[in-house]
């Protein structure tokens, strides 16, 4: 289909857009995100973007919608019905402590309360067959009483072993759809067909508590797409890294959780792949939340133990570790007087104190302004000119409740912070098995590049990669994403035991099953691709780890290799193996179809003199003389030479004393450690 492709990640404070055609960006922008009704700033960009909607062939979204019903606890009212004698499964848990040694700690609390918890007579084994037959007597009386009683929206249906044997939660669900129409209904074994029945429980309960609400937005936003002429493909980023077209998603809700921070990584692949980086820390700090994943050989770490807000999600995701460390955030004095920086953020509106909508929060943002590494003229491509008084109201206030001088605490705001992300970075790598100093960091966002090489500094990390239009990389990503669904089945057997035709026969049925799904969103079988994997571990382990098992469905490697290659993985990981026995968990497939944008390319504009002016920073107590560059008239191949600043429209690049900052042939900024 002839026309743009357009690109649209909402973010806590900023909405971004990309637009593009062939694969080459024609234009892109940014506008203030609405939180409360965040499909306005999506038609805001869009209008932004293109005289007329018609002129798009593809959207592709990216949003917080998901993400923030579960942070902020506003999703729909569920029920929850489940295996007689299971009740209490949500409320029991498991015994982990996120907190180890803060004796007052408590488990994060369920979705679903104790009272909206309804028993059903019913039993399957592990290996599907019926113990004990369903028995729905009563149950559509007591669910419609707890509708009535307490106004339940969604309700979520799990099971115990329905991953086996799906009859039982088909049986139910199709009574309840029967009898409540307007009741959404969410079973296991769609949405995780996987054994443990809490992380299993835990996912269904979050997919039926983000559904109302993720359809609603979804639909809301197509009805207002198509009252203005558009009529392409409308496609949802999802967290494995790859797109599933709107319609779906609704189904799906829970898959749109770091919807955005997803697309920023898959972005952040992209361009250093393209500067010759494989091995890459994504560095995404936007105004509300930090987001920061490692990649190495150009592969994004793959997790499906996340949790939000302490709750299991149990889906494949981009392992994506976020904090509350942004532009936006808060800094605060304690009851003690001690500086704190985050998690609350001053988001979009009213924003930080130098946003000039009304709020009097000193914020990160409100930090760097009056640092001087952000002009006041400059911020934003000069579209929002920056509060200094309000700015420095905040910092008055916030400097006198702690004991310190105005620019000592201005100081001390940026370190908190800094200190936050490095935890994070910290998390995904050290305490993976990873040394920092392997790779570089790639910062995007809109205060990314800010603070991207003291970061570096922190963790030991030699180079720093700034792509062109950073603050809108999560969008630009958004355009190179595959379509992509994910899918999986618990068959446990020991691996001495598993014969090749077992495993081609479940993989068989898996494969069938991923196929007929994509088919279903308007693709051919011929496009489709798809990948196995196995989940196996040492019989008697609680975990598993995550085979690539293509190798071996093909034939090219016999059966009895899976073992071997387990035990280097596990070594790999933990720096151990064993020859205790092996045995295969869970299957996997991945479906993908591929995107017709391969590459990206941004319009090159012929080298010229670079455009600077001079101005001050306030370093370590003292303010000094240093150049402020204009991105865009930055020719291919030259150097600055830190303390500096370079300033674009969506981001702005602080280059430290001891830094050195080059422009590759691909308009990024390279920032070297120690360079000359």
């Amino acid at each position: 289909m002839a026309g743009l492709t357009i690109g649209v990640e909402v973010g806590g404070t900023f909405t971004d857009w990309v637009a593009a055609e062939g694969g080459r960006v024609v234009r892109s922008g940014k506008v203030l995100s609405s939180p409360k009704n965040p499909e306005t700033a999506v038609l805001a960009a869009l209008n932004q973007a293109v005289a007329q909607l018609s002129d798009i062939a593809v959207l592709a979204h990216g949003s917080t919608v998901a993400t923030n019903v579960v942070v902020e606890k506003k999703g729909a009212l569920v029920a929850l019905l489940t295996t007689e004698g299971f009740r209490d499964v949500l409320l029991i848990q498991r015994q982990s402590k996120n907190r180890l040694f803060d004796l007052f700690y408590r488990q994060p609390e369920p979705l679903v309360t104790r009272d909206r918890i309804l028993e059903v007579i019913e039993k399957t084994a592990p290996s599907g067959v019926r113990r004990r037959a369903l028995q729905t007597n009563g149950v559509i009386e007591r669910l419609g009483r707890l509708i009535a009683e307490t106004g339940v929206e969604s309700v979520a249906i799990s099971f115990i072993h329905a991953y086996a044997n799906a009859n039982h939660e088909e049986a139910v669900a199709d009574l309840v759809k029967q009898t409540f129409p307007d009741i959404y209904v969410t079973c296991s074994s769609e949405v995780l067909p996987q054994f443990r029945e809490y992380e299993r429980t835990s996912t269904t309960v979050l997919t039926a508590y983000t559904k109302p609400i993720v359809d609603k937005y979804i639909s809301g936003l197509e009805e207002q797409l198509q009252q203005a002429d558009f009529h392409g493909q409308f496609l949802v980023m999802q967290a494995n890294g790859g797109m599933i077209p709107a319609f779906k998603v609704r189904e799906h809700a829970a898959r749109m959780i770091l919807s955005g921070p997803a697309a920023g990584v898959l972005g952040a692949i992209h361009v250093s792949g393209a500067a010759g980086l494989s091995n890459i820390l994504t560095f995404d700090m936007g105004g509300t939340s930090t987001d920061v994943c490692l990649v190495t050989d150009g592969l994004p770490q793959i997790t499906t133990e996340y949790k939000i807000s302490g709750l299991p999600l149990q889906l494949p995701m981009l392992d994506i570790v976020t904090v509350g460390a942004g532009g936006g955030s808060i800094a605060a004095a304690d009851k003690g007087g001690i500086l704190g920086v985050g998690p609350q953020s001053a988001g979009a509106d009213p924003g930080p104190a130098c946003y000039g909508r009304g709020g009097t929060a000193f914020t990160v943002t409100d930090a760097n302004l009056l640092l001087g590494r952000i002009r006041p003229h400059r911020f934003f491509g000069a579209k929002m000119i920056l509060d200094v008084d309000a700015a420095q109201g905040g910092l008055d206030q916030l400097a006198g409740s702690i004991g310190l001088s105005n620019m000592d605490t201005a100081e001390g705001v940026i370190r908190l912070a800094n200190v936050t992300m490095a935890q994070a970075m910290r998390l995904v790598s050290v305490e993976r098995g990873f040394d920092p100093r392997d790779y570089a960091i790639v910062a995007y966002g809109g205060c990314g590049p800010l603070h991207a090489a003291l970061l570096a500094e922190e963790l030991s990390v030699g180079q720093v990669l700034v792509p062109r239009d950073p603050g809108i990389l999560s969008a630009h990503g958004l355009l190179i994403v595959d379509t992509k669904q994910d899918f999986v089945l618990t068959r446990i057997t020991p691996v001495d035991r598993l014969k090749l035709e077992d495993l081609k026969n479940v993989f068989a049925d898996l494969d069938q099953k991923a196929i007929d799904e994509l088919k279903g969103y308007g693709f051919q079988e011929s496009d489709i691709r798809l990948g196995h994997a196995l989940d196996l571990r040492y019989i008697g382990q609680a975990y598993e780890l995550t085979l690539d098992a293509d190798d071996f469905y093909m034939g090219n490697i016999p059966i009895d290799g899976l073992s071997d290659r387990f035990r280097a993985l596990h070594r790999r990981n933990y720096g151990h193996a064993t020859g205790e026995p092996v045995e295969v968990v869970n299957y996997r497939v991945s479906a993908v179809v591929p995107t017709a944008i391969q590459e990206m390319y941004w319009p090159q504009e012929a080298s010229k003199e670079p455009i600077f002016e001079t101005g001050r920073l306030y370093l370590n107590g003292t303010w000094v003389d240093a150049n402020f560059y204009d991105r865009m008239s930055l020719p291919v191949h030259y150097q600055i030479e830190g303390p500096a600043v370079v300033e674009e429209d969506t981001a702005t690049t602080y280059i430290p004393p001891g830094w050195v900052g080059k422009v590759d042939t691909g308009a990024n900024l390279l920032l070297t450690r120690g360079a000359s």
